[in-house]
């Protein structure tokens, strides 16, 4: 869903701020420290339950509150969407009702960030990786939450056996087999899917090099999961973990037959990633129908005005909902103010539209 109007109170140095969006592109323009960024953190915030910066509340919430408010109308519908948020409860409010899951509002926005920290989807952990596969599993199989869940219990639930020294660890081991395949195989089909628009923005973006995505499932190949897990059962019971299965996948990403994390410069590693969230972006909207939500914060760092404006071509050709920061006195400024945007000057944390 797009959102229509934000709703903002005690978040950071922002007391409240209404502000009425446009369904295609908002621009929000001011120095550093203004507030800028924000205003982007409050929609993640409505959509996750957390920001891209932090997940500590208490250094988000305004100094001298207990808690933060975000509320947006969105969607065709015009949901009435909100949060309440401190250091100690989070209340979320769907038309009136309160819900106890986050995914209740994170399953109407499909929010995705491309910030000065993106490159740690190249250079970060596996984590970041299976939840970038995961977001987008998330959004468009509808069955992946709930096999996701399951296969976490089930693992939970042989890892607590295996501490224990419990040989009746084994009992688990063929429900967690199933699971794991059927989440893998999900993993596997999301990302043949995403190939083609990989391809198109890496053309598009990074036309002298090749880029290749291989995914490693988290056991040895030629191997069933339930085959890998029984070679394993002794180490796993020494060692007190489930040592396969997807919770160890990871997506290999290669530049030039290299491991990019290993010789990419953080410009490079930025414009992969810039290249994995614009595709997943553009694959959201043929399987929807309807727009995700990408914030981008900050393009301009360690990227040349060349290749912000090839981003930003890609990125209106995603047809999300785009929330774009920049700089008072930037090119990048300059260029978003003659688009057909709403645009937001931010000073100390006042917003004027």
């Amino acid at each position: 869903m797009f959102i229509e109007r934000l709703s903002i109170k005690n978040l950071r140095n922002i007391s409240q701020a209404d502000l009425l969006l446009n369904k295609k592109t908002n621009v929000i323009i001011g120095e550093n420290a203004a507030g800028k960024t924000t205003i982007l953190e409050a929609v993640d915030i409505l959509s996750r339950g957390k920001s891209f910066r932090t997940n500590k509340t208490e250094s988000l919430v305004k100094k001298g509150n207990d808690e933060l408010y975000i509320g947006a109308t969105a969607g065709e519908k015009r949901k009435k969407l909100e949060i309440h948020k401190s250091k100690s409860k989070t209340k979320i409010v769907i038309d009136g009702k309160e819900e106890k899951r986050q995914s209740a509002l994170a399953e109407g926005l499909a929010v995705q960030v491309i910030h000065p920290n993106s490159h740690f989807l190249i250079e970060g952990a596996p984590a970041e990786r299976r939840a970038f596969i995961d977001w987008g599993l998330f959004h468009v199989e509808h069955q992946f939450r709930e096999e996701f869940l399951k296969y976490n219990k089930t693992l939970r639930q042989r890892n607590e056996a295996l501490k224990a020294k419990d040989k009746n660890q084994a009992k688990w081991m063929e429900e967690l087999a199933y699971l794991g395949e059927k989440i893998t195989s999900m993993r596997e089909g999301y990302l043949d899917a995403l190939m083609p628009h990989f391809a198109y923005s890496k053309d598009f973006i990074m036309p002298d090099y090749e880029l290749l995505f291989k995914y490693d499932r988290g056991w040895e190949k030629g191997k069933s999961l339930l085959a890998a897990l029984q070679d394993k059962e002794d180490i796993d019971l020494d060692r007190g973990y489930t040592s396969r299965g997807p919770q160890n996948a990871d997506l290999s990403i290669l530049l030039n037959n290299e491991e990019a994390h290993r010789i990419c410069s953080r410009g490079q590693q930025k414009l992969i990633a810039n290249i994995m969230l614009l595709s997943q972006s553009k694959g959201f909207f043929e399987v929807k129908k309807f727009p995700s939500i990408m914030l981008v914060d900050d393009l301009s760092a360690e990227l040349t005005l060349e290749m912000q404006e090839k981003i930003l071509e890609r990125l209106f050709e995603t047809k999300s909902q785009i929330f774009l920061t920049a700089l008072n006195d930037s090119v990048l400024a300059d260029i978003l103010n003659e688009m057909e945007a709403n645009v937001f000057h931010v000073e100390h944390g006042e917003i004027a539209q």
